[in-house]
């Protein structure tokens, strides 16, 4: 629960965030938005690829855990069984909105233990790197800003 609870924060904090990096993004220049477009496909690394990573992190993290618990189930009562997710986490996430409740009822709570944690996974990747990537670019259009306006008053200082 507290997966998904981060997941949603991560979610809604990302909005307003690539609002802005939409809006700091359109403040620039043509050259700056080159330069900008020029650094990031050159030196960092491709948010799909980020996201991907995070998640095959996130699954293996998630397996070893699953094992562990497992594991330690099986030399206490002697059974591996896996049940739905709502009949090994007690608590859940709702909303107080009927259908958005009855959808994470069908698609999340309902749903196998592993499938639950793979789809807990994809959501913590997403909105992570929705908010890393937004961060990330917002403080390289900041730095960039300030670089080429401290060139431009050198060059003005020098002129005169």
């Amino acid at each position: 629960m507290v997966f998904h609870a981060i997941g949603m924060w991560l979610l809604a904090a990302a909005v307003p965030l690539w609002v802005y990096r939409w809006y700091a993004y359109s403040r620039l220049e043509p050259p700056e938005r080159r330069i900008f477009t020029r650094i990031v496909k050159r030196r960092h690394e491709n948010a799909y690829a980020f996201a991907l990573q995070m998640f095959g992190y996130l699954i293996a993290l998630a397996a070893a855990v699953i094992l562990l618990v497992m594991g330690l189930r099986y030399f206490k009562q002697g059974s591996l069984q896996l049940g739905a997710y709502r009949e090994t986490i007690r608590n859940r996430l709702y909303s107080g909105v009927d259908p958005i409740d009855r959808a994470l009822d069908a698609y999340h709570y309902d749903q196998l233990l592993p499938v639950a944690i793979i789809t807990t996974c994809a959501l913590l990747s997403v909105a992570f790197t929705l908010v890393a990537t937004a961060l990330r670019d917002i403080s390289l259009m900041s730095r960039l800003h300030k670089k080429l306006n401290g060139m431009k008053d050198r060059q003005a200082a020098a002129q005169t």
